[in-house]
């Protein structure tokens, strides 16, 4: 049976899931909204001051969520404002499902105001792209693009749909939802298994699939299967592996050398779920050390041997592949041998954690606070089960060297680079998760790019504690540039000292400055206790 476009939009967003509807409307929406005022049974609309915020909240959103998030953006002018939010989205692999109104079709040929070439606009930051024309094509895109935005790589897909194709007094038809299949291990594991379990000294790299498929609890049974240190790839976006594990190595830096330094002691590695190894600075030469066996494991076939050639390839369901591959190793590698590996990996590990946790502690002090006293405060006042958005480059290197954290989600991060989602992605998180703790670990520079989202924090009442980590400057480029041989100030750099506090009561969230890094730790632990968004200003040397 056929309805109008409009109503059949809604049908489709129930069908998929869709509870909320993340938008900042302008005229070309307005069918939509009135749409989803005649709907009793429609989502709920989260408005955002600025499409940057709106995207990041839809993205924080999906990630809680597991499903994909659906955004309303308004014509050219709204889809170039929330581009910047798109990009991460891609790059972070968070399935989005973006509308835009575009202009009428009756006077689109004469380039009416705030018309534009929308397609060709959100093409390089999308996974796909729709230009609805015809009333009758918009269901079945649609179902297309929610189907599309979850298959690896998953990512955000884009619809134009003109305002006067939504109000159109015709039918169309809805086509039933097909549910997607579920995914199934990779073939090869039985010589995978094999391989891993002739490597005297095998390492595991956990990229950001293990996170967002679930597939952790899988990862920890084949490292331990066979006794694998596990790194966290470069700049990783999520908790891959519980950094509370005896087995977790920590994080590789996002250079070639370096991760080349990290991975030489191994003759083998399994390389999962890992979008290349996102190297930031160059640096010569390949990422992996001569010699060693490399074993790739994605859900993606365009990953394997793209940036790296590997030994053996495997492409399949994350969790269920490693779980196969867990039981695999366990009859193939000596129960002691393992052991043994994982006994002596935990030493190793607990000695460089202990020789943190006490430089940290050492640096504890009255704001302003070092940064790495900063970041142990936050990592040691978090409450149980607390979810951790971080956008604080400069802070966030030695937190997540000192955060303890097993649960899945309960860190996130976007590699797509583009500053202002954390506050954003925060409460969309809070939004998905009530009753979960959020904490988001922000810079000041990039706080500054996203301020517009404590607003919807304040009209949502989502339960946020946002941390703003006040240096008065882009460190991290200030850092680069000096390692790069730059003398003198580097030019474009200095923000001076902001008080973010005044920022906030603007935007109508409660604020506080930090006093001192038991101050601060004492802050983040009564993020649990939240009724209503808080901000804690912390002055940084």
């Amino acid at each position: 049976m056929g309805c109008r476009p409009a109503p059949a939009l809604l049908d489709i967003l129930r069908g998929e899931g869709v509870d909320r509807v993340f938008g900042n409307p302008g005229t070309t929406e307005l069918p939509f909204l009135a749409a989803l005022v005649a709907d009793e049974r429609a989502p709920e609309y989260v408005l955002g001051v600025h499409e940057g915020a709106v995207v990041s909240m839809a993205d924080g959103y999906a990630r809680a969520t597991g499903r994909p998030a659906f955004v309303s953006l308004h014509i050219a002018a709204g889809l170039a404002n929330g581009l910047l939010g798109l990009l991460n989205a891609r790059r972070s692999r968070t399935p989005l499902v973006v509308m835009a109104g575009q202009q009428d079709r009756r006077h689109l040929q004469q380039d009416p105001m705030l018309s534009g070439d929308l397609v060709a606009l959100a093409a390089p930051a999308v996974k796909a792209t729709y230009d609805i024309q015809h009333a009758r094509d918009l269901p079945l895109a649609l179902r297309r693009a929610f189907a599309l935005a979850l298959r690896p790589p998953a990512g955000p897909v884009f619809l134009s749909v003109p305002m006067d194709l939504l109000a159109e007094d015709t039918e169309v038809e809805v086509p039933a939802r097909t549910p997607a299949p579920p995914g199934s291990a990779a073939a090869g594991l039985d010589r995978a298994a094999v391989l891993l379990a002739a490597a005297a000294r095998p390492v595991i790299v956990a990229g950001d699939g293990v996170g967002r498929d679930g597939a952790m609890s899988a990862l920890v049974r084949t490292a331990e299967a066979c006794g694998a240190p596990v790194f966290h790839q470069p700049m990783a976006d999520w908790l891959d592996f519980p950094t509370t594990h005896p087995l977790y190595a920590g994080t590789l830096p996002p250079r070639h050398e370096a991760i080349r330094a990290a991975l030489a002691p191994h003759d083998a590695v399994l390389i999962t779920g890992a979008h290349a190894f996102t190297p930031h600075h160059y640096s010569p030469g390949p990422a992996l050390p001569p010699g060693v066996r490399v074993l790739q494991l994605d859900s993606d076939p365009d990953e394997i041997g793209r940036n790296f050639p590997a030994d053996h390839g495997l492409v399949g369901a994350l969790g269920p592949s490693l779980g196969r591959l867990a039981d695999l190793l366990r009859e193939r590698v000596p129960a002691h041998t393992a052991k043994a590996r994982i006994l002596r990996a935990g030493e190793r590990h607990t000695a460089d954690r202990d020789r943190a946790e006490a430089a940290a502690r050492a640096a504890y002090s009255p704001a302003p606070l070092a940064p790495l006293a900063a970041a142990h405060a936050v990592a040691r006042g978090l409450p149980p089960g607390a979810a951790v958005v971080e956008e604080a480059i400069t802070v966030g290197l030695p937190l997540r060297r000192l955060v303890r954290l097993d649960r899945p989600g309960s860190y996130t991060h976007t590699v797509g680079g583009g500053l202002g989602w954390g506050i954003g992605a925060a409460v969309g998180r809070s939004l998905a998760e009530p009753g979960r703790p959020v904490v988001a670990v922000l810079g000041d520079g990039c706080a500054l790019f996203g301020l517009q989202g404590l607003w919807s924090a304040a009209r949502c009442g989502a339960p946020v504690l946002f941390v703003v980590m006040g240096n008065g400057a882009y460190r991290t480029l200030q850092d680069t540039y000096e390692a790069m041989g730059g003398t003198g100030p580097c030019p474009g750099t200095e923000l001076g000292r902001l008080d973010f506090t005044r920022a906030a009561e603007f935007f109508g969230v409660d604020a506080v400055r930090a006093e001192s890094a038991e101050h601060l730790r004492e802050l983040v632990a009564g993020a649990a206790e939240l009724t209503r968004p808080l901000l804690v200003d912390v002055p940084l040397r």
